[in-house]
């Protein structure tokens, strides 16, 4: 008894300092699961295009973008991934400006900030809390509570003489109480596996460097190779053109080319990023870094012959976001990220109602006397206006 108690404290405690946390992780989880396809509903004179003959040269969009936008700098390209989807250029980071451009007359389309719009605003709710690393952190530490959760919960679950069923049904009849202790008990059991899942892959998103040296260290695989540095040798003031190091890397990885990422310091590579047709992440995970001074090909990344722990880690990130299946999962990620809300609901009520029995008890005996002894009867209350 004095085992469960301590583990019921646990349980109570963590969920209470981190509930609305993850009920806020969960909601904006579940909006963001369809982003890209809410996104094109609401700005489809951004993210979308009439598909004609030929694109132009990305070095021409590129061009035009910079001369739209001269006191912003070029960080990210999304390629379109299908003839009628437009550039996305993000701009001084990850998070900042959002630039569209048409990729078949070059034509800028418009821009916003993340946080202007409502589903980009919703993602940065759930990604770091509109607040940056701190909230990231929050997050992932809201997570790891999470786990601990999804542990000390079949412990508390497990009935005393045994009868397992008891402990997954709900009688929807009983009194409000007891129907709230039914349904935290059978939707949290239920919904367990899920949760975990979601939180570890969380935690290794937002923890990333530590879950991959653990994954590494229980695949005893060697980690990814560090990225390279460009020479300054051959330093120069331009970067080679956009296209030729496309169509070298189209030469060199058949898949489509998702994003590039654009050197930021004098030593860093220009990456260009690949999905191949084997890999679970939307984006791929094949790299290939260019020289930004020469166009040299520094390192390639292919997934498919990555260290063990690598490809296992690329995983964590199509499930989390549910496209590991496609549709179906997705939709069930979308019911997944309400579970938060219901067990911190009904969780709260039960805490509520603990709470009240116990100050009910430590009442004494001759306050609850005469406290009655002042509520009128019958009588006096029918004789009230």
């Amino acid at each position: 008894m004095r085992t469960r108690k301590l583990v019921f404290n646990i349980h109570l405690y963590i969920g209470l300092a981190s509930g609305l946390f993850l009920v806020l992780s969960g909601l904006s989880g579940s909006m963001i699961v369809f982003r890209e396809e809410i996104e094109k509903l609401m700005h489809p004179e951004l993210l979308e295009t009439v598909a004609r003959d030929e694109r132009i040269p990305v070095q021409t969009v590129l061009n035009t973008v910079k001369r739209a936008y001269p006191e912003d700098r070029i960080v990210f390209i999304r390629m379109p991934r299908t003839s009628q989807e437009t550039y996305l250029f993000k701009m001084n980071s990850a998070h900042d400006l959002f630039v569209y451009a048409d990729p078949y007359s070059g034509e800028v389309l418009g821009a916003h900030r993340q946080e202007d719009t409502l589903i980009g605003w919703v993602a940065l709710v759930h990604t770091e809390l509109l607040i940056g690393e701190r909230g990231k952190t929050a997050l992932g530490v809201s997570a790891l509570l999470l786990i601990c959760m999804s542990v000390t919960g079949p412990f508390l679950w497990w009935p005393p003489n045994g009868k397992i069923s008891r402990g997954l049904k709900i009688d929807w009849r009983s009194p409000r109480k007891k129907l709230v202790f039914d349904m935290h008990r059978a939707f949290g059991i239920y919904s367990m596996l899920f949760l975990l899942i979601i939180a570890f892959t969380g935690v290794s998103l937002v923890f990333n460097k530590t879950v991959i040296e653990i994954t590494n260290f229980l695949t005893a695989s060697a980690p990814r190779p560090s990225p390279p540095f460009s020479s300054s040798l051959g330093k120069t003031e331009t970067i080679p053109p956009i296209d030729d190091l496309l169509h070298k890397a189209d030469r060199i990885l058949s898949g489509p080319t998702t994003w590039i990422t654009f050197p930021q310091t004098a030593e860093a590579p220009l990456v260009i990023r690949k999905k191949m047709p084997e890999e679970f992440n939307p984006n791929g995970k094949s790299f290939i870094y260019f020289d930004q001074y020469t166009g040299e090909v520094l390192l390639v990344e292919e997934a498919s012959s990555a260290p063990a722990g690598a490809r296992i880690y690329n995983t964590f990130y199509p499930i989390h976001t549910g496209t590991l299946g496609g549709l179906p999962t997705r939709i069930f990620q979308v019911i997944v990220g309400f579970l938060p809300l219901l067990l911190f609901v009904t969780g709260y009520i039960m805490w509520k109602n603990r709470s009240k029995a116990r100050a009910h008890k430590k009442t004494p005996k001759s306050n609850l006397k005469q406290h009655d002894s002042k509520v009128p009867d019958s009588g006096d209350h029918a004789a009230e206006p």
